[in-house]
């Protein structure tokens, strides 16, 4: 996918959007760059371990319903719902 990111981006991207998936990458890209950081990694590895992370998260928006693990209720479930209500 190559998601040629930089930090302000995504720290802008982090602090002014509400959408669930956004934010879910951009925390991903952020831990990976940081963590990056901190092993001593230079910036182009940073950047690049931090855009994979953004593209891993970034295939699960684009994931199937099909492919989702279903559950299946089963009556024990279904009486804790009832109870619950």
């Amino acid at each position: 996918m190559q998601s040629p990111l930089d930090l302000p981006t995504v720290q802008g991207l982090r602090e002014h959007t509400s959408h669930p998936s956004l934010q879910a990458s951009a925390t991903a890209w952020l831990g990976a760059y940081a963590l990056a950081h901190q092993f001593s990694f230079t910036e182009a590895v940073a950047l690049r371990q931090a855009n994979a992370a953004w593209d891993r998260v970034a295939q699960l928006w684009h994931q199937t319903l099909e492919d989702e693990t279903g559950y299946e209720l089963t009556e024990l479930g279904r009486r804790a719902i009832q109870v619950g209500c």
